[in-house]
Order: C-alpha cells, then sequence, then structure tokens
C-alpha cells in the first residue's frame, strides 16, 4: 500500500464543573460553532456536536499525528474562555475529566444520531449510559 488509509473516529463528551446547567439556550449554538471549528484548525473532521445544558457530545474524524489528551486539551480549554468572553464573565468551566469512546467505520452514523437526538433521549429517559460520562 503506497499511501496510508485511516478510518479513526472518537466520540468526546465533556461535562460542565460540577455538572452545573452553564450551557443556555442562549449560548449553546455559539458553543457549538466554537467546537465545530476548533477542530478544523486542528486538522481534524467534526462530525456531530450537540449536547444538554450540563454536558456536551462530539464525534469527531482524527489524524494519526495528534492524541486524544491533545485534542480535549486544544478543544475545552479554548470553548470555555471563548464562552467567558461571550458572556464577560468567569462563570463557565469543564470539570477535569472526559469521555472518549472509540468509533468503527461502521457505527459512524449510529453515534453521529444518538447525538444529533441528544435532547430526545434525556426527555424520554432513553439514553445510553454507554455513551455518556
Amino acid at each position: 500500500m503506497s499511501r496510508n488509509n485511516l478510518q479513526l473516529y472518537i466520540h468526546l463528551v465533556f461535562v460542565t464543573n460540577y455538572r452545573d446547567y452553564l450551557i443556555t439556550d442562549r449560548f449553546e449554538k455559539q458553543l457549538h460553532q466554537f467546537l465545530w471549528n476548533k477542530p478544523l484548525e486542528l486538522e481534524l473532521t467534526p462530525l456531530m456536536i450537540n449536547g444538554m445544558q450540563d454536558h456536551i457530545h462530539l464525534l469527531l474524524k482524527i489524524t494519526s499525528t495528534i492524541t486524544i489528551a491533545s485534542v480535549v486539551k486544544n478543544l475545552k480549554a479554548p470553548s470555555s474562555r471563548f464562552l467567558n468572553e461571550l458572556t464577560q464573565s468567569d462563570f463557565f468551566e469543564w470539570s477535569r475529566g472526559y469521555g472518549a469512546f472509540t468509533v468503527s467505520k461502521k457505527d459512524v452514523s449510529f453515534i453521529a444520531e444518538y447525538i444529533r437526538n441528544q435532547k430526545t433521549h434525556h426527555d424520554k429517559g432513553t439514553v445510553n449510559p454507554e455513551l455518556e460520562n
């Protein structure tokens, strides 16, 4: 094989500090847009982003040259600063931990759909504990 063929997908989950309801309707779209654009700067491919008031899910296609820890560091800290600048406060903070799940190519559409329907899953009690943090 003369070239690399990589299909590397990760599902990330970040929760707010103390699981406080900090991702309000007022800022949710801006946060999602920021977290869509930031991976592009890192030469990653965002596939789906959604969440609830106390957590967010991201599905990304990643490269072999970046670690998951680096991806998380380059998403959590800048997004926290972004929201604090947007709101002109220091109220927003992610918790220290995160969830990171590998996703096979055949499951990408399933995970993307799960993330897309976060609010429905939480409203109806159909949350998959294995896909949450």
